[in-house]
């Protein structure tokens, strides 16, 4: 069987954990790294000895030596890149956000519409062990049809910005994909109009123009409504992720502190155990049926399952996460930032397929 010749662009936490990973799945062949830092191009020849180098990307995706792409850059680069490849027919596995501002949208569409490869989205959030069994309860009927949905995505974050400086002045509405995703999943429709506010800058005031929060209330043209509280700003000792899902037979609830810890997941329906019963569900934060690899990439089994399924999808399996999926999760914080800065304006959210 023909290997899958796989590089990355970005060799920094994420890109290094990954390509690490790929070589535990057999499909892949890590065969080149491309980053403009001199040091990291230095590290990863120590990590990767005998694969190709670049400082561009450009000249990487051109040498005719790659079959996929790893895009693990700034959010601002992701659509330019994401698009430069899939003209190049070169397979795409893209972190989140899918793109950084609205017009991105319609030219990554149009990519990748023509394009012969494949564009998978990194939304590693949808790989949650919770996902799933909220799904199932929704599939056997126990969770009836949502209608309400929120989530909290509350993580101090400004150390990160030693590493990351791209976090710098970053709306937080932006990096709605860890929420959205598992929300949608459950939801099954698309999101049609918002309205968001942001909070201005409280706790770190060297950064008046910034946003120590935001939330957005999203409402689906069929009446559903979706509630978004994203803070990388805040005074919490430690993170926390937060999803709940109100069906019309009971309500899903997550809680997961950013500690190690496992998540805690409740359900509550008054059609199996009664009103006043709410049940406490085991389940883990990762997907023990995978490999962790030491955690190599940041998110463990989860990303070695994601890796794994974009390796199916360019061998001819469906793609569990497409683009239009990922313009789902990432075009409503783009269009809820345009609401907070117009005051909170109801805004629709337009997608290039409608």
């Amino acid at each position: 069987m023909k290997r899958i010749r796989l590089a990355t662009i970005g060799y920094g936490f994420r890109g290094a954990g990954l390509l690490a990973m790929a070589r535990s799945i057999p499909a892949f062949e890590p065969v080149a790294v491309c980053d403009d830092n001199t040091d990291i191009r230095a590290k990863a020849e120590k990590d990767f000895p005998g694969i190709a180098f670049f400082d561009d990307p450009d000249a990487m995706l051109a040498s005719g030596d790659v079959d996929a792409v790893l895009i693990e850059t700034p959010p601002m680069t992701h659509a330019r890149l994401a698009i430069a490849a899939l003209e190049k027919n070169i397979h795409v596995l893209s972190d989140v956000p899918a793109i950084h501002a609205i017009e991105e949208a319609r030219p990554l569409w149009e990519a990748a519409a023509a394009s012969k490869a494949v564009y998978m989205f990194g939304a590693t959030g949808n790989y949650f062990g919770f996902v799933q069994t909220c799904a199932d309860l929704k599939a056997k009927g126990l969770l009836g049809e949502p209608f309400y949905l929120e989530a909290d995505y509350v993580h101090d974050v400004r150390e990160f910005a030693k590493t990351t400086p791209w976090r710098i002045g970053y709306e937080p509405i932006r990096y709605c994909t860890h929420s959205l995703g598992p929300l949608l999943g459950w939801l099954g429709k698309e999101l049609s109009f918002v309205a968001c506010f942001g909070t201005g800058s409280h706790v770190a005031r060297d950064n008046p123009a910034g946003h120590d929060a935001m939330a957005a209330i999203f409402h689906a043209a069929t009446g559903e409504v979706v509630k978004l509280l994203v803070s990388f700003t805040n005074s919490r000792a430690f993170g926390q992720h937060r999803y709940v899902c109100h069906g019309t037979q009971g309500v899903f609830e997550c809680v997961w502190p950013l500690t190690g810890e496992k998540p805690k997941v409740t359900f509550s329906t008054r059609e199996v155990y009664g009103f006043e019963k709410t049940i406490e569900i085991a389940v883990a934060s990762d997907r023990p049926e995978f490999p962790t690899l030491e955690n190599v990439a940041g998110h463990g089994s989860l990303d070695y399952a994601m890796l794994r399924d974009f390796a199916a999808a360019i061998e001819g399996e469906p793609c569990r996460l497409g683009l239009k999926e990922g313009l789902r999760m990432t075009l409503p914080g783009l269009f809820a930032l345009q609401s907070a800065q117009h005051d909170g304006q109801l805004t629709e959210i337009r997608y290039p397929w409608s």
